[in-house]
């Protein structure tokens, strides 16, 4: 069985990147099993700008798969695979929730996407595009990823890397500051208020996560995933941006029915 995969964006990716792991730790079940799964976990969220704190979150983790229609999380589509032995590939259409990550900088948008993949003995290679389709900032992405599940009895780990290539208008929604978030920090009474801060060029953030996932008897997972995204040039040099990583860590449990 698979379920629980990874969303590429840093906030909702780590929240939903550790479902993935429970996936894999249930490998001896069919590839594409339909299912039904729900958990809790809880996200810590490192944003990297100035005077910013590790913001903790609560978040319901859930998986359901029935035929070519899955749900994630943060994400649901449509999903095809293909291929015998050691050779799988396979095609997605999804949309995806995205929240951005920071104080003061909330704000839930929507992306769609499609994504391909291949998974042979050596690992899992993807790449995928999406776009906003909520019409907030109309910006783009482009994510290759590669991951490699080691299972050690009960207990799954699985190391991946990430290069995210994201246009001006993605970089700048994400990362930059505008002068109603500024003022909305000065209304909250915030120690550090940040400059109205635009990312002017596209940037390319380069990640990586490391997965867990521990299965207990027949339907419990315990989960947990780290990841850390180191940031593009154009983002780094931003007055805005206190530090060079943006990072976050997710613990939580599922059951699988």
């Amino acid at each position: 069985m698979r379920f629980f995969r990874p969303v590429c964006s840093l906030v909702a990716a780590s929240a939903a990147c550790l479902i993935s792991a429970a996936a894999t730790a249930q490998s001896a079940e069919p590839a594409g099993d339909n299912h039904v799964a729900v958990g809790l976990g809880v996200l810590l969220d490192r944003a990297p700008f100035n005077g910013d704190t590790t913001q903790i979150y609560p978040i319901p983790l859930i998986s359901l798969k029935q035929g070519a229609f899955y749900i994630e999380t943060t994400e649901m589509g449509l999903a095809r695979a293909v291929g015998t032995g050691m050779v799988e590939v396979g095609g997605e259409l999804f949309v995806a929730a995205r929240n951005r990550s920071g104080r003061d900088r909330a704000k839930l948008t929507v992306d769609g996407g499609a994504r391909l993949w291949v998974s042979i003995p050596a690992g899992r290679f993807s790449g995928e595009v999406r776009h906003d389709i909520t019409g907030t900032f109309g910006g783009t992405e482009l994510i290759a990823r590669y991951s490699y599940p080691i299972e050690i009895g009960k207990l799954t780990i699985t190391p991946a890397a990430q290069l995210n290539w994201m246009d001006r208008r993605s970089a700048n929604y994400l990362y930059g500051i505008t002068a109603e978030q500024r003022a909305k920090m000065i209304a909250n009474h915030r120690a550090v208020v940040l400059p109205v801060a635009p990312i002017t060029r596209h940037a390319t953030n380069l990640g990586g996560d490391l997965t867990f996932a521990y299965v207990i008897g027949d339907h419990w997972s315990v989960l947990g995933v780290a990841s850390g995204s180191y940031l593009g040039k154009p983002i780094r040099r931003s007055p805005a941006i206190g530090q060079e990583w943006q990072s976050s860590i997710v613990a939580g449990v599922a059951y699988r029915f």
